[in-house]
């Protein structure tokens, strides 16, 4: 008879090594500010720890597409939307601690009204939410209870501990007039009266400055910077676009 072994989960000593080895990788190759980026969650590993510092050297991509308005995706870092209903895209790096910025090249040939750039929770917008009964065709996670119950209840439902004391969910830099959109998914909020406020208009390129230990989401245009869109956030994001404009974003 072929008799085969079936081997089980790791020991326990062996459990220990192999945390031991990470951590020591970990302290040996981060440097201080990938350190700064990574503060340790509760009881996680320092196998999950190296794994996200992994992860955080990747570049950028897009993770999860919602809606029904992009083109194939050719490139994971690059998304082209053909006009129509709200779509959204999102990266599923994680920002848990520290300083981090992304620059994102938008090109059209039509005036960009509709399309915004920001953080959120790292939620699914697809799991358990219809694209039709639920999002009504139109995915943009700056979303209140008042317009999609079923939506912004879902969206709470995914709250972990990791998401802090913050009720800053979702926070968005809008390009037609530069506003400021940001949600706690019960209510809708809106400012268009920050300072250094300015608009997209055209082609360019956006950059977003995600500083978790002041706890403020800072604006650039073209490099140039505009200025803090907003404060108080605080816990665990992800980057999002989300555009309904004919463009693509990279």
């Amino acid at each position: 008879a072929d008799e085969r072994k079936v081997r089980g989960p790791p020991s326990r000593p062996t459990k220990i090594f192999v945390n031991e080895a990470a951590h020591k990788r970990f302290r040996q190759s981060a440097t201080e500010e990938e350190e700064s980026r990574l503060p340790k969650c509760g009881d996680e590993s320092d196998v999950g720890l190296f794994r996200a510092l992994e992860l955080l050297r990747q570049p950028l991509r897009f993770d999860e597409l919602a809606g029904n308005g992009f083109g194939p995706q050719e490139h994971p870092a690059r998304v082209s939307n053909v006009g129509g209903h709200w779509s959204t895209a999102k990266s599923g790096h994680v920002m848990r601690g520290g300083k981090h910025f992304v620059e994102f090249t938008i090109t059209s040939d039509v005036s960009i009204r509709t399309l915004e750039v920001g953080v959120m929770r790292p939620v699914s917008l697809t799991d358990g939410i219809d694209l039709l009964a639920d999002w009504n065709m139109s995915v943009n996670p700056i979303v209140s209870s008042r317009f999609k119950p079923v939506v912004g209840e879902k969206l709470r439902s995914q709250r972990t501990a990791k998401w802090g004391g913050s009720n800053f969910h979702c926070c968005a830099y809008h390009s037609y007039l530069g506003d400021c959109f940001w949600t706690d998914w019960e209510n809708f909020h809106g400012a268009s009266n920050w300072q250094g406020q300015v608009g997209l208009g055209e082609s360019g390129t956006v950059g977003l400055l995600l500083d978790l230990n002041e706890g403020t989401l800072s604006i650039f245009k073209s490099g140039r910077r505009l200025g803090v869109l907003r404060n108080r956030l605080g816990g665990e994001y992800v980057w999002f676009v989300s555009v309904c404009s004919r463009c693509t974003i990279g």
